[in-house]
């Protein structure tokens, strides 16, 4: 009796141990990265590879091709990745100066309860492309083995979304050893065995699928990493200076993340259809196909994990680390076993409509109304100024989806925040706030030296 109530003492401890709450266990998740924790920029760039390299983003690209034909589709997507790292480099220089993580930039831009409703958004969101990734692997087991769903969906969930739980350098180690290689067979393959025997008269074909505006094109190619690129401080906040995040994040979009949508808008012109396995269903047992999406999707599941357990442990104190990660894990489970998440255009457009106004106020922030960067800390509850911002944005990108199809998704809102916020907190700051930009600062120095219960 009492060797049995002695293991399960030790059962509780070690759980206990699991869940507890410690700055480097837990990512750093409520204050900025050490010096002596930054990683370089290996570390940080192979998350980011690893995000880009994957199937879905093929997929995405050939969906591009359906709606545009060629060359449009390559165009599309060139411009849209150009758009998206600049987009995701304004704000990863921003976050490696402070060494800050999304939810603290945001909660240096909309006070700190304030910040409560973006961070709460893109936590969702990224669960969402969490969820997605995860069905769309379990969806290609499927096609080729056609196992029990929902013991296949379980097993894919849990083990894409455990590796974030254990932090960056456990998800690095997934991409240099195992993704990298096989999705430079997978690229290979379709080049040598599908674009280059179709020949050179696939770039001039015209789209087999119902016909799409331009610029929603673009805009479908930077939704794609709309919402991870609006939380890229997660991981390159690693890195050591503003040199390596544009290393890193030139590496993941305008390298990565071009070529492997580029490749699916080829393979989709030189299949002429949309085969969202790439004609490789039964190809060698089907093997290559599915090592490639469960390996690739594996590694992109882990970020977004990553992004999503880093938005709810900042939600409450209370919410430790691991235990946001298991949330984020549950609530991705929900999602993919449903297959709601199925519909991707629409999933894009959402995320083109919400998120960019987010960014664009991190922008604005950081860029044009602080003269000492995040040396000056936001300490107020909430800035008016960027939540009016906000919901003006989003509210000027629906009436754009609805009534201007042709523009570019997220932009209009973007702009506005580029501009209106800034000026509003310079014009404003009586209405918007009592003091400087809108808002009560401190030095970083007085913000570390105050404790919790003395705000």
């Amino acid at each position: 009796m009492s060797s049995t109530t002695g293991d399960s003492s030790g059962i509780v401890q070690k759980l206990r141990e699991f869940f507890k709450q410690d700055s480097e266990r837990d990512e750093y998740s409520d204050q900025r990265v050490p010096d002596s924790e930054r990683k370089g920029i290996w570390k940080p760039a192979t998350v980011w590879i690893g995000f880009a390299i994957a199937y879905s983003i093929a997929f995405i690209g050939s969906q591009i091709y359906m709606g545009l034909g060629m060359p449009e589709a390559l165009y599309a997507i060139v411009i849209g990745n150009v758009i998206l790292a600049i987009y995701a480099t304004l704000i990863g220089v921003a976050a490696v100066d402070g060494g800050l993580n999304f939810p603290l930039q945001v909660r240096e831009a909309f006070g700190r309860k304030g910040a409560l409703l973006p961070i709460a958004v893109l936590g969702i969101l990224v669960n969402g492309w969490y969820a997605f990734q995860a069905w769309l692997a379990a969806d290609v087991i499927r096609a080729a083995y056609d196992p029990n769903w929902y013991v296949l969906i379980t097993l894919v969930v849990l083990a894409f979304g455990i590796p974030a739980v254990l932090g960056v350098d456990a998800m690095s180690e997934i991409v240099e050893k195992l993704v990298i290689p096989i999705m430079l067979l997978f690229v290979g393959y379709i080049l040598f065995a599908q674009v280059i025997p179709a020949g050179t008269s696939i770039l001039s074909q015209p789209a087999p699928g119902e016909s799409i505006p331009f610029l929603v094109g673009v805009g479908l190619t930077w939704g794609t990493f709309a919402v991870s690129g609006t939380a890229t401080g997660d991981i390159v906040r690693f890195a050591e200076n503003k040199k390596q995040v544009i290393v890193a994040t030139v590496i993941a979009f305008l390298i990565c993340n071009t070529v492997m949508m580029l490749v699916g808008a080829l393979s989709a012109a030189a299949l002429a259809s949309l085969n969202p396995y790439f004609g490789m269903i039964g190809v060698l047992g089907s093997v290559p196909i599915v090592a490639a999406a469960v390996v690739s999707l594996w590694s992109t599941c882990d970020a977004c994990n990553y992004g999503a357990t880093m938005a709810y442990t900042n939600l409450s104190d209370l919410v430790s680390w691991r235990v946001a990660g298991l949330i984020a894990i549950v609530a991705a489970y929900v999602t993919a076993i449903t297959e709601v998440i199925s519909q991707l255009q629409s999933w894009l457009l959402l995320i083109g409509i919400v998120v960019p106004p987010i960014g664009g106020i991190v922008i604005a922030d950081y860029f044009l109304l602080r003269s000492r960067g995040y040396d000056d800390v936001r300490t107020a509850d909430f800035n008016w100024a960027a939540l009016v911002a906000l919901f003006a944005a989003v509210g000027l990108n629906y009436y754009a989806y609805q009534n201007i199809p042709e523009a570019l998704p997220g932009a209009l809102g973007l702009i506005l925040t580029l501009v209106v916020y800034p000026i509003a907190m310079r014009v404003g700051t009586r209405v918007l706030g009592d003091d400087r930009m809108g808002s009560t600062f401190e030095s970083y120095e007085q913000s570390v030296s105050t404790s919790p219960s003395d705000d």
